[in-house]
């Protein structure tokens, strides 16, 4: 809960300081490839890719001729599946995001070419596990958490890369690599084990003042 209040008093500090700047605001919206990587002692696990949904608010504050500073806010879902011998077993989970990019930017005669990065915030909402062991299926919802019955840690910290292009009608369109760094599995003595999340994402945006004048 109150890594939840940190994560929302940052953005409301983001919006005081983008609303002193010369800034444009815009919202996304797009899709994610995204997967998961379990080790525990020896043993190591990649899952395969799972769709999912994304979207949200950005912005964009100049910070010199060619760089500017983007932070964002968004829903994304990641996750993963796996498939074994004819098992399957399909892991969705929704997060609350806050990247927070810095990129150059360059500029064409049709709009706007930008590469970054920087480091990403995300609380975990909810979960989904659904399987299917070949005779029987099912699904089991996930908690986020630090206690004894937490499926997985709610707070995750990233390493953000994105590149796109601005059109100066105000249109644009993204793609980002996020990788976590910190190791969301529960505290287990008896069950040694890590977890990192890591997803594709491309976006579609506009920009609300972006427009050439």
């Amino acid at each position: 809960m109150k890594k939840n209040l940190c994560l929302f008093i940052s953005f409301i500090l983001l919006i005081n300081y983008v609303s002193a700047q010369k800034a444009e605001i815009g919202l996304t919206a797009g899709a994610t490839s995204a997967s998961y990587k379990v080790t525990s002692q020896s043993l190591s696990m990649t899952s395969k890719m799972h769709v999912g949904f994304t979207a949200g608010l950005v912005s964009s504050v100049p910070i010199g001729k060619n760089f500017s500073f983007m932070p964002q806010l968004n829903f994304v879902q990641k996750g993963g599946k796996l498939n074994d011998e004819g098992a399957t077993d399909k892991v969705t989970l929704n997060y609350i995001e806050l990247p927070l990019n810095f990129v150059f930017n360059a500029h064409t005669s049709t709009g706007t070419s930008f590469i970054g990065a920087g480091p990403s915030l995300g609380i975990g909402l909810s979960g989904k596990d659904r399987w299917n062991d070949g005779t029987e299926s099912g699904s089991d919802k996930l908690k986020f958490g630090s206690g004894d019955d937490a499926d997985l840690k709610s707070f995750e910290a990233g390493i953000n890369v994105i590149a796109g292009y601005q059109f100066k009608s105000g249109f644009f369109v993204a793609a980002n690599y996020n990788s976590a760094l910190n190791n969301i599995a529960p505290d287990d003595p008896e069950f040694d084990a890590k977890y990192h999340n890591r997803y594709f994402g491309i976006r579609f945006g506009y920009m609300f003042n972006g427009k050439a004048k």
